[in-house]
C-alpha cells in the first residue's frame, strides 16, 4: 500500500493500442471503487517470445516496487517473452504478492484466460453450418504454435461433425501477420484448387486474406466467405467488414474486479477465471448485417487519432532535434513545454548529466540507479531539476495518486540503453492522449541521447583541444599554443602603448633531484614551480613551458614583477615545509620590462629575461660555495 491506498501493478506493452485503452480506461474506473491505485508499467513494442528480441524498454518492470505493490496484473498475451513474465511472477511471490495472469497459465497465479476454444468454435459452425460451406481452408499463425494448433483442431472437429473430411491441404499458415497470409494465399490460389471458404486464426490475416482475392477478381462473400478471429477494430473498416469474435482486454474487466475482489476480501490467490468471446457477424461470411453506427465511430476515432498524429508528431520531432543542440539539461528539460507534452514527469540515471564518461559504451545494464535526477516535470509550478530517490517513484506522487488517475511509466532509452522512465498522470484524458504515448516517449528518448551523447563529445574535444594547447606535465601553453595566443593579443593593442612584462621562471636543481630522487620527484617539482608561477600572475598573464625546467610568463600591463616574484618563492616555501620531503623546491626567476611598441619577439624576450634569470641563478650558486 502506498498512503492507504492499494496499489495494482498492471504490466503490458502497447497501451497505444486502441482496445487496450478502452480496458485501462474501464479497468481504472473499476479499481478506485476498491480504493486502489493502478500503476501501469508499459513497453511501447512487442517483445515477441524469443530473448533476442528483449530491448531497454524492458527495464520499465524493474521499477515496480513490491514492497507497496498489493497485486500484480500480467498481460501474459502482450508481453509473450517468457524470460521478462518469470522474472517478474517470481520477484512478485518472493515478496508474497499475488500476481493475476491474464491470457496465461501459470502455476500459483491466478489465471484469466479467454475460452478461445469455444470462441473459435462458434466462429467455424457460423461457417459450416448456417452457410452450409461444404470446401473450407483454415489459415493458421506459426506452424507448432499452441493457439494455432488448438483453432486448427477446433476447425476440424466441426467439419468432419458435419460430414467434411478434413485433409491436410485444408490448412495454410500465415505466422498470424499481413504478408506471410498474402504469401500463403498467393500459393493456395495458384494451385487452382479454391476452397468456399478461408477461416483464418485471427483477424489482420482475414483481412489480408480479403485484399488478395479481391486483386485476383474473387468477390468476399460472394465467391468466398473469409473470416477471422480476435475482434480487432479494424475489422468494421475492411470491405465488406469482416465476421470474427471478439476476444479484446475490455471483456477481461468483469474477471478481473472478481479476482481483485477474491484477493482483498478472501484472501485467495490462485484459481482460474473463464472469459467467453462474443461472435461479430459481419458482411464477410454473407450475413447482411449492418453495423454503420459502430463503423462510424470507429471511423471517428482512426480519424481523429490519425489527424493529431500527424499534427503531434510534426511538433515532437522539432522538439527532439531542438533538445539536442541545447547547451545544458537544464535548457534541454526546457524544449519539452509544449501543448503536446502535458502531465508528465522524467527522471534520469544520475549519470546522465555527467558528461565527463561515455554513458552509452558497455552501459549494457537493462536497470536503473537507486539515486536518479528529476529531468523534467510538466508542472512548471512545481518543477525543479535535482537529485532523487527512485524509491519514491515520482515528485508528488502522493496527491496524484489521491486524484484516482493511473500512474503510467515507460523507458526512456536511447541506442539501446535506458536514460531513466517518464511516467504520464494524465488529469483529464481521452483515447488520444493514450495513443501518443509512443510519440512522447521516443521524442524524449531520442532528444535527451542526442544531448547526453554530444555533451560527450564536446567534452572530449575539449580534452583534445586541452592536450593540443597545454602542456601535459605542468598546465601550462605549450610552445605552439603560446606563441598562437601572444599574437593574437598582440595584433588587439597593435595601435597602442602598452607595458610588457616577462618572467622567466628556471627550477633549481632538477639534475639533483632526478639523479636521487627519481623522475617521479623531478616532474614533481617542474608541477610544483609551474603551479607556482600561475597561482601568482595575473590571471590573463601567458604562461609557457619552453624548456624541460623553464618556464616563462608573458604580463600585459601594469604589474609589480618584484611582488609576483616575492609570491613565487613564498608558495615554494610554503610547500616545502608543508611536504617535509627530504629535498627543497626552488626556482631563479628572471625578469624583463617593455612596452608594445619595442621589440616583442618571442626568441629576443627569452634571451633578455634569461641573462637575469642567469644572474640570480649564479648568486646563488656562489652564496652556497661560500
Amino acid at each position: 500500500m502506498l498512503n492507504g491506498r492499494k496499489i495494482i501493478s498492471l504490466c503490458t506493452t502497447r497501451l497505444n493500442d486502441i482496445d487496450n485503452v478502452r480496458y485501462i480506461i474501464k479497468l481504472n474506473d473499476e479499481i478506485k471503487k476498491l480504493d486502489a491505485s493502478l500503476f501501469i508499467y508499459n513497453v511501447n513494442t512487442d517483445l515477441y517470445w524469443s530473448d533476442e528480441n528483449i530491448r531497454a524498454e524492458s527495464a520499465v518492470f524493474g521499477l515496480i516496487d513490491f514492497d507497496i505493490t498489493d497485486v500484480v496484473i500480467l498481460m501474459y498475451e502482450r508481453i509473450k517473452n517468457e524470460t521478462i513474465s518469470d522474472q517478474i511472477i517470481r520477484k512478485a511471490q518472493s515478496h508474497n504478492v499475488p500476481v493475476i495472469m491474464v491470457d496465461g497459465k501459470r502455476e500459483g497465479c491466478i489465471n484469466i484466460c479467454f475460452n478461445y476454444k469455444k470462441g473459435f468454435e462458434e466462429v467455424v459452425r457460423h461457417v459450416i453450418e448456417h452457410h452450409h460451406v461444404k470446401k473450407p481452408h483454415f489459415l493458421g499463425g506459426f506452424k507448432n504454435n499452441v493457439f494455432s494448433d488448438e483453432r486448427m483442431e477446433v476447425f476440424k472437429q466441426v467439419i468432419e461433425e458435419n460430414g467434411i473430411k478434413f485433409t491436410e491441404d485444408m490448412v495454410s499458415y500465415g505466422n498470424f501477420w499481413a504478408k506471410p497470409a498474402r504469401d500463403a494465399i498467393e500459393v493456395l490460389l495458384a494451385k487452382g484448387n479454391i476452397p468456399d471458404a478461408i477461416i483464418c486464426a485471427n483477424d489482420i490475416m482475414a483481412i489480408n486474406v480479403s485484399a488478395v482475392l479481391f486483386d485476383h477478381g474473387y468477390k468476399v462473400p460472394d465467391d468466398i466467405i473469409v473470416t477471422g478471429f480476435d475482434g480487432i477494430d479494424e475489422i468494421n473498416l475492411s470491405i465488406p467488414r469482416m465476421t470474427s469474435s471478439y476476444c479484446g482486454a475490455a471483456s477481461v474487466v468483469p474477471s478481473m474486479l472478481n479476482a481483485l475482489t477474491d484477493i482483498f476480501e478472501r484472501n485467495i490467490t490462485t484459481g482460474e477465471y473463464y472469459v467467453e468471446p462474443v461472435l461479430v457477424i459481419n458482411n464477410s461470411c454473407g450475413c447482411d448485417i449492418l453495423n454503420e453506427d459502430i463503423r462510424n465511430g470507429i471511423l471517428r476515432s482512426f480519424n481523429d487519432r490519425f489527424y493529431r498524429y500527424q499534427d503531434d508528431n510534426m511538433v515532437l520531432n522539432a522538439v527532439a532535434e531542438s533538445m539536442q543542440s541545447c547547451n545544458d539539461i537544464v535548457d534541454c528539460a526546457c524544449k519539452l513545454f509544449t501543448g503536446t507534452i502535458r502531465d508528465t514527469t522524467c527522471v534520469i540515471n544520475k549519470d546522465c548529466i555527467e558528461c565527463n564518461k561515455n554513458y552509452f559504451a558497455g552501459n549494457s545494464k537493462m536497470e536503473f540507479s537507486d539515486e536518479m535526477f528529476v529531468f523534467f516535470d510538466s508542472n512548471l509550478k512545481t518543477f525543479k531539476q535535482r537529485l532523487f530517490k527512485r524509491k519514491e517513484i515520482i515528485p508528488n506522487v502522493d496527491e496524484l495518486i489521491k486524484k484516482g488517475n493511473p500512474l503510467i511509466f515507460n523507458v526512456i532509452s536511447y541506442m539501446n540503453v535506458p536514460l531513466g522512465y517518464i511516467c504520464f498522470h494524465f488529469t483529464d484524458y481521452d483515447i488520444v492522449d493514450f495513443c501518443k504515448i509512443p510519440q512522447i516517449v521516443n521524442t524524449i528518448g531520442s532528444g535527451l541521447g542526442g544531448f547526453v551523447n554530444l555533451e560527450y563529445q564536446h567534452y572530449l574535444t575539449a580534452r583534445i583541444e586541452k592536450m593540443y594547447k597545454y602542456d601535459s606535465l605542468t598546465g601550462l601553453y605549450n610552445r605552439i599554443s603560446f606563441n598562437n595566443e601572444f599574437e593574437r593579443r598582440k595584433r588587439e593593442f597593435a595601435d597602442e602603448k602598452i607595458p610588457i612584462t616577462v618572467m622567466l621562471v628556471d627550477l633549481d636543481g632538477l639534475k639533483y633531484i632526478n639523479d636521487n630522487f627519481g623522475h617521479g620527484a623531478g616532474d614533481n617539482a617542474i608541477r610544483t614551480v609551474a603551479k607556482a608561477l600561475m597561482d601568482s600572475v595575473p590571471d590573463d598573464a601567458i604562461c609557457v613551458r619552453f624548456g624541460g625546467d623553464e618556464m616563462l610568463a608573458v604580463i600585459i600591463g601594469d604589474c609589480d614583477p618584484d611582488m609576483i616574484k616575492d609570491e613565487i618563492n613564498q608558495r615554494l616555501d610554503r610547500y616545502n615545509v608543508k611536504e617535509g620531503k627530504t629535498y627543497l623546491i626552488s626556482a631563479s626567476m628572471g625578469i624583463y620590462q617593455t612596452d608594445s611598441t619595442q621589440n616583442t619577439d618571442f626568441e629576443f624576450l627569452v634571451k633578455e629575461t634569461d641573462e637575469d634569470m642567469y644572474a640570480e641563478k649564479l648568486a646563488k650558486h656562489r652564496n652556497r660555495s661560500e
